[in-house]
């Protein structure tokens, strides 16, 4: 079963390796200014924030995943090749909405994969490692690649990619491991919500990844906007994702040895002191190898969060919980970042741009050091790893 869902993940990345990180140069292509495209990506993400709780407690009504994932992945090239068809921007506007809503199943993937390895022994960092391998291996070629024939092949790579996760979602297993709710959907994320160690967490959780979404939006920009070469963008990527890859494997280990907290603030450190780095221009490759940091970063904080929250959810309400965790700390924060991403750069500039990311993870150093602090705030029960180690 490990194999089955390291191939998901696998295909799950290249798909959006090929199409995700090049959406703003392809945007910005059609014409629109940065502005503009800071909010076609928020609006995209602010979408999330609704349907991915809401997918989340259908997943926990059905137990049966296979279902979200399979819409998912039919609905997705459909949607995502609706921004080839214009160049206005309110219909840009309602793309960029439809294509967040049949995408918000990753969290579901997350907690699936988080309960299964409970059961068959593996680990999320051991099955999350062969994404974070596939965009590696994707953005650097498809760099080059869109750089010499153009962004607008990303549509027909993006929908030949999700017909082959569809046949491994497929392959999936059928069963759940999730508990079914007895309540209705609301009384289901209230129940959620009323947990102040989860809501706490995930509240620190949406700082940080506010500036993880600006970086990720905006890099392209980054670069254009500084004159170094185009066709390296897609270099950035590659080295934070093959970073990524040892650390996600390792990343259950390192929990269990040096504690889940101190983990997270030195993944939040990382990512701060990158910042800081490309706020100072400091030039192409030196940029590049700064996303070593990231890749540490990335993979030490996703792993963590992902653990964490499946430990603070209620219980029965772990996809919920997960999908609410999505929905704050990653649609939510791509929201702000890609909207007020969007209007920085365009009133201070690149440089100024990574002055601001670097006060956001400052903050989020300061929340996760007062959270570990705090003793209240965090469940006596211990925190177990995907193969039932203490963490």
């Amino acid at each position: 079963m490990q194999r089955i869902f390291s191939i998901y993940y696998f295909i799950f990345f290249v798909a959006m390796a090929s199409s995700q990180p090049f959406l703003s140069l392809y945007l910005s292509g059609k014409g629109l200014g940065s502005p503009e495209i800071g909010l076609l990506l928020a609006v995209g993400a602010g979408a999330g924030i609704f349907a991915q709780p809401m997918l989340g407690y259908i997943n926990d009504r059905t137990r049966d995943p296979r279902r979200i994932l399979l819409t998912s992945a039919i609905l997705s090239p459909i949607m995502f090749a609706g921004y080839s068809l214009s160049r206005q921007f309110w219909p840009l506007f309602v793309v960029s909405i439809l294509v967040a809503v049949v995408q918000s199943s990753a969290p579901i993937m997350d907690a699936m994969a988080v309960q299964e390895g409970a059961r068959s022994g593996f680990s999320y960092g051991q099955i999350r490692l062969w994404g974070a391998l596939s965009f590696a291996l994707t953005t650097i070629v498809a760099g080059y690649v869109y750089h010499d024939v153009g962004i607008q092949v990303s549509f027909s790579v993006y929908g030949a990619l999700s017909l082959i996760l569809i046949v491994v979602v497929l392959y999936l297993p059928r069963d759940s491991v999730f508990e079914r709710p007895k309540e209705n959907i609301f009384h289901g994320v209230w129940n959620v919500m009323r947990n102040p160690p989860l809501i706490m967490f995930i509240v620190i959780c949406f700082i940080l990844s506010t500036a993880i979404s600006i970086n990720s939006s905006f890099l392209p920009l980054y670069y254009e906007g500084l004159h170094y070469p185009m066709s390296w963008v897609g270099a950035n990527f590659t080295v934070a994702a093959l970073v990524e890859v040892p650390l996600f494997y390792i990343s259950g280990k390192l929990i269990s040895r040096v504690g889940p907290m101190r983990v997270v603030i030195l993944a939040s450190l990382l990512f701060t002191v990158k910042y800081v780095i490309m706020a100072f221009a400091p030039g192409a490759v030196i940029v590049i190898l700064a996303q070593i940091l990231d890749g540490v970063g990335y993979a030490l904080y996703w792993s963590t969060g992902v653990q964490l929250v499946s430990e603070l959810a209620p219980e029965g309400r772990t996809a919920t919980a997960q999908t609410l965790y999505g929905a704050i700390a990653s649609s939510l924060s791509s929201v702000v970042g890609s909207s007020v991403g969007g209007l920085i750069l365009n009133r201070v500039g690149p440089v100024g741009l990574y002055v601001f990311t670097t006060g956001l993870g400052a903050l989020a150093i300061v929340g996760f050091l007062a959270f570990a602090r705090f003793r209240f705030l965090v469940p006596r029960k211990s925190v177990e790893n995907c193969s039932g180690e203490a963490v």
